[in-house]
C-alpha cells in the first residue's frame, strides 16, 4: 500500500510587520550612516530588535555615530535581535505603497548579531534644548568645515567660556565663514564639541522637536554624548582638543562704516535670484553685493573677461557710504536662508557680517577681477519680479428683496481685477533682458568657435601647401630619373 505524502505545513508568519510608509522615511536616515561599500559586512547592516509594546528599534552605525529609530510595528513576543542588510530593506520597499505592509525577518546572508558594535549607554540626566538652540546648532553644523585634515572644525562648539548672563555661544566655522549664536545660557560644566555628520541634514531628524542632550563616558572613559528625541537617538564621541579662538575674527561694532538692513521680501528675493545668476562654474563662485543710495543689487557674470551685470533687488535702509563687496554665493545663500537681514561692512577686503538678534555670520570676501567694470541694464528689481500679482476678491452680491415686492435686477459682482499691467510689463522687460544677455554670451561663444575654425583652416591650408610642394618635388624627381634611364 502506497504511503500518502503529507501536506506541507503553512509557512510561519514573519516576526515583524510594519507599514511601508514608516519604513521608507527611516531608511533614508539609516542610509546616512551606511555606505554603499562598507569596510565590514556588519557595518552594512541594520540591527533590528524590540523597541516597545508596539514598535521595533532599527539601529545603524559607522563607528563614529550610531542612530537608533523606533518604528511602529507588530512584533511577536520574545523577538530575538537580528541583523538585516540595508540593501535588503530597500529591496523589500521597492514598488510598495505607503499603506502596504512590509514583513521583516532574519536574513541568512547577514552576519551574526553578536558582531554588531556595542553602543555606549548614556544614562545621565538630560538637558532639554529649546527650539532656538536646536536651530542654532543645525546652522552651526551647516557652516562647519568639510576638510578631513581639520577634524576640530568639522563640528559645532557649545562654548560656555563667556562670562556674564546669557554669554554662551554655539559656533561653527570652516575658516572662510563663521556662524555664532549667543544670548543664551547652557547649564554645562564645560564647553562641548559635537562632531558634524551628514546625518544632521536628515529632514526627519532636523524637524523633530524637542531635543535632549546627555553627556557621559563609555567603558574606555572617553567623553560621549547622546542627542535624542521622542523616537530617535544619536550617540557618539565628543571631539577632543581646544576649539580655535573664533572671537578674534568677529569684528567690533566700531569697525564698520556701512550698515544695511534688508526686508524679509528682499531676503526671499535673494534666495530665488541667486540660483539663476551666471558664474557658478567660476573659482570661489563669486557674486557681488552692491549698495548705493539706499538701493541693493547683486553683481554676477558668466566669464572673468566679461563685465559685472547689476541685478537690482530692492530698496534698503542704509547708513554710511555706498560699498561693493564680493563673496562666495554659497555663504550669501546661507545667510539669507538663516534670515540674517542686517549686513555690516567696512571696505571691499574686510570681513562682512550678517546678523539678526543674537545670531551672526562672518564671511571673508573674495578678490574679484575688474570689480569696477559694471554694466547697469534696466532690469526689474527682484522683489517686484518674484512678487505675486495682487488678486482682488469679488464683492458679495446683495440679497434679493422679499417675493411680495418685485425684485430689482441684481448687478453682477465686480470681476476680478487683472494683474497690474506695469508689473507684467516689467517682468517681460526683465525676461527680454535675460534673453539678450544669454544671446550675447552665445554669440560670443560662436565668435570664438568661428575664430578657432578660421585658425584651423589657415593651418590646414599651410599643411596642404607643404604636401603639394613635396608632391611636385617627387614628381620632378621621378621625371628626372626616367630621363636618365632612357
Amino acid at each position: 500500500m502506497k504511503s500518502i505524502t503529507p501536506i506541507n505545513p503553512m509557512k510561519t508568519p514573519p516576526p515583524i510587520q510594519l507599514q511601508a510608509g514608516d519604513l521608507k522615511s527611516v531608511v533614508a536616515g539609516l542610509g546616512k550612516l551606511i555606505p554603499r561599500s562598507p569596510s565590514l559586512a556588519v557595518l552594512g547592516c541594520v540591527k533590528v530588535e524590540a523597541g516597545g509594546p508596539q514598535s521595533v528599534r532599527l539601529t545603524a552605525t559607522d563607528l563614529d555615530l550610531t542612530l537608533s529609530v523606533d518604528v511602529p510595528a507588530t512584533a511577536e513576543k520574545g523577538l530575538a535581535p537580528f541583523l538585516l542588510p540595508l540593501p535588503r530593506l530597500r529591496e523589500l520597499l521597492t514598488g510598495l505603497r505607503s499603506d502596504e505592509v512590509v514583513p521583516l525577518g532574519p536574513s541568512i546572508k547577514a552576519p551574526p548579531v553578536a558582531e554588531f558594535p556595542e553602543i555606549p549607554q548614556v544614562r545621565t540626566p538630560g538637558l532639554t534644548l529649546p527650539e532656538p538652540l536646536v536651530t542654532s546648532l543645525l546652522r552651526a553644523f551647516a557652516c562647519a568645515s568639510q576638510d578631513s585634515t581639520r577634524a576640530v572644525l568639522r563640528s559645532a562648539c557649545l562654548d560656555t567660556s563667556g562670562t556674564g548672563e546669557n554669554a554662551h555661544r554655539i559656533v561653527g566655522t570652516n575658516g572662510r565663514a563663521l556662524f555664532s549664536s549667543n544670548s543664551m545660557h547652557l547649564p554645562l560644566k564645560q564647553s562641548v564639541i559635537l562632531p558634524d555628520h551628514p546625518l544632521w541634514k536628515w529632514k526627519a531628524l532636523a524637524e523633530s522637536r524637542p531635543w535632549t542632550l546627555r553627556l557621559g563616558k563609555d567603558k574606555h572613559r572617553a567623553e560621549v554624548f547622546r542627542l535624542e528625541s521622542q523616537w530617535w537617538s544619536v550617540t557618539g564621541r565628543l571631539l577632543e582638543g581646544p576649539y580655535p579662538n573664533y572671537r578674534q575674527v568677529i569684528p567690533g561694532a566700531g569697525q564698520f562704516t556701512t550698515t544695511v538692513t534688508l526686508g524679509d521680501a528682499a531676503l526671499e528675493a535673494v534666495t530665488r535670484l541667486l540660483p539663476r545668476l551666471p558664474g557658478k562654474q567660476l573659482a570661489n563662485r563669486p557674486v557681488g553685493l552692491h549698495f548705493e543710495k539706499g538701493r541693493f543689487g547683486l553683481l554676477a557674470r558668466a566669464e572673468n573677461d566679461e563685465p559685472w551685470i547689476l541685478h537690482p533687488v530692492d530698496r534698503c535702509e542704509m547708513k554710511g557710504p555706498g560699498v561693493t563687496v564680493y563673496l562666495d554665493r554659497d555663504y550669501l545663500i546661507k545667510a539669507a536662508d538663516f534670515g540674517l537681514h542686517r549686513i555690516s561692512m567696512s571696505d571691499a577686503m574686510s570681513p562682512i557680517q550678517f546678523s539678526r538678534g543674537g545670531d551672526l555670520m562672518v564671511v571673508m570676501p573674495v578678490r574679484a577681477i575688474a570689480p569696477d567694470r559694471i554694466e547697469r541694464p534696466r532690469l526689474v528689481p527682484a522683489v517686484e519680479q518674484f512678487a505675486s500679482p495682487p488678486i482682488s476678491a469679488p464683492k458679495p452680491v446683495a440679497a434679493a428683496p422679499p417675493a411680495t415686492i418685485p425684485p430689482k435686477p441684481v448687478s453682477p459682482a465686480n470681476p476680478v481685477k487683472p494683474a497690474d499691467p506695469l508689473v507684467k510689463a516689467r517682468q517681460q522687460v526683465a525676461e527680454a533682458d535675460e534673453a539678450l544677455l544669454t544671446a550675447r554670451r552665445t554669440l560670443k561663444g560662436v565668435r570664438r568657435s568661428l575664430h578657432a575654425a578660421r585658425t584651423e583652416r589657415s593651418e590646414t591650408k599651410r599643411e596642404l601647401g607643404g604636401f603639394r610642394g613635396l608632391l611636385r618635388k617627387l614628381q620632378r624627381g621621378r621625371k628626372h630619373e626616367a630621363k636618365k634611364a632612357s
